[in-house]
Parts: structure tokens; sequence; C-alpha cells
């Protein structure tokens, strides 16, 4: 029994080692504000508030990650609009383990007006 405890121990810690950076991992952050800039062209004053984890664990092979969006002036962008307002994001590490990446997508702020 001590021996398949230490060789599932084992494993775990290999398996644990070789999971990408959670959601607040300050590598998962630069690299989806990079994206922000550089994708969806946002000011890069923008940040990046109230990080939640929709998916991943301890031995998670992605993390899928929601956050709202901070920062934003709304005069910065053309009249009409619609202003972004939550980011979602997966973390995960390429099939061969060696680069770390995200994919990120921006759903809008959703602005209630009151209609007659």
């Amino acid at each position: 029994m001590a021996v398949f405890l230490a060789v599932l121990a084992g494993t775990a810690a290999w398996f644990r080692a070789r999971v990408p950076p959670d959601c607040a991992d300050p590598r998962t952050v630069a690299l989806v504000r990079q994206s922000l800039a550089t994708t969806f062209h946002l000011p890069s004053r923008t940040t990046l508030a109230g990080i939640r984890t929709i998916a991943g664990g301890l031995l998670a092979l992605r993390f899928v990650c929601e956050a709202d969006l901070a920062g934003l002036v709304p005069q910065d962008f053309p009249p009409g609009t619609p202003l972004p307002g939550q980011v979602r994001y997966t973390s995960r590490l390429t099939p061969d383990r060696a680069r770390h990446e995200v994919s990120v997508s921006v759903a809008p702020l959703l602005i209630w007006e009151k209609a007659q």
C-alpha cells in the first residue's frame, strides 16, 4: 500500500510540475493584457479585475478564466461602439509543453436602459 501511495504522489507531483500557470498568475495576466492591446486594440492602461477560474484545478491541462475589464474610458471609443466589459481566456501549454499560450475573447459591456 505504501508503494502505491508513493507512486501516486510521485505521479501527481510530476504532472503538477507540467500544469500551465493559473488564471491569476502574472505570466498569464501579462499575456492576456498583451493580447488585449495587440489583437483588440484596447488602451495599454486596461487591467483585469475580479479574475475568476471557470474550469481547471491542481492537475488541470488548461484553465478557463473570466475577468472584468477595468481602466477603460468611454470617451476613448468612437460613438456607438459597444464598450468591452468582460474577457474570457484560456491558459494552456503548447503540446510539446515548451511554451505558455492564452486565447482571449472579449464580451461587450451590457448597459441596461429604460425602454418605453
